[in-house]
């Protein structure tokens, strides 16, 4: 089934597992998109793409390694070789207890993901900003033949986001964050019916610097007619009240809430 007849077939809001639960896990590892798929019923898994100096598109959010690896620097100054030395739940920790440290956690590879989880649906959000990225994850699709089961755009770069729409055709996008504005500004009017239906899924914060902004989103993704996803759902009453508006889709760091 292809991910949009899927999004539309749910009679409840998906559980999509941030960076694969990040509030349980460490970060974009394959640790914490099995345990979200496999022990917390995750419908779907959001993850960030990097590239390497060598070429290799990495699921990594940051553009330097040091906040989640025992490793200092930028993703792209290293090769996957020597990446794939580093301990990706060095910083992970529960109570200042570092349950996850020096236990082989490594930074995946997409083909990783893509072998691993052949029948799970995935979202995947570009962060770098060059051309070559795109270009090599449209390889990495077409290996493994899943342009159906993903969505993808880039979250934080409108030229990279219109870029995709451009190089990996027959997708299913979502918004950028310039495109996410102008959504709540015009969208909340029903104006430019067209321009929205470039995009499949509407991505949007709950809050953005403290404004609750997801009532005008959702009013925006009804008058438009688009699934919504909400992100920043990560206690029990914010998930049960997005339940009950009955969402699209609930992103959160706490797969096991929803």
């Amino acid at each position: 089934m292809s991910i949009l007849k899927f999004i539309n077939s749910k009679q409840r809001p998906l559980n999509i597992a941030h960076r694969g639960g990040m509030g349980l896990y460490p970060e974009n590892t394959l640790l914490g998109f099995h345990a979200s798929v496999e022990k917390h019923h995750a419908d779907m898994l959001e993850m960030d793409l990097r590239i390497t100096k060598d070429g290799k598109v990495v699921v990594f959010h940051d553009a330097i390694l040091d906040r989640t690896t025992n490793g200092k620097g930028k993703v792209c100054d290293f090769t996957y070789n020597e990446i794939s030395q580093l301990d990706a739940g060095y910083w992970f920790n529960n109570n200042n207890i570092f349950q996850y440290r020096d236990n082989e956690i490594k930074i995946p590879l997409l083909e990783d993901i893509f072998e691993q989880f052949p029948n799970t649906y995935l979202n995947l959000d570009i962060k770098d900003n060059d051309v070559d990225i795109v270009y090599e994850v449209l390889r990495i699709i077409n290996k493994f033949n899943v342009l159906d089961h993903i969505l993808i755009g880039s979250g934080n770069n409108y030229i990279q986001n219109r870029r995709i729409h451009h190089v990996i055709p027959d997708c299913a996008y979502f918004l950028s964050k310039v495109d996410i504005y102008l959504f709540g500004a015009f969208g909340y009017h029903g104006w430019l019916k067209k321009y929205w239906h470039n995009f499949h899924i509407v991505e949007v914060p709950f809050q953005h610097h403290g404004i609750h902004v997801y009532s005008r989103f959702k009013s925006a993704a009804e008058k438009i007619g688009l699934p919504l996803f909400v992100w920043g759902a990560n206690d029990l009453h914010l998930i049960e009240r997005l339940k009950v508006d009955n969402v699209d889709g609930i992103i959160t760091d706490w797969p096991n809430l929803v």
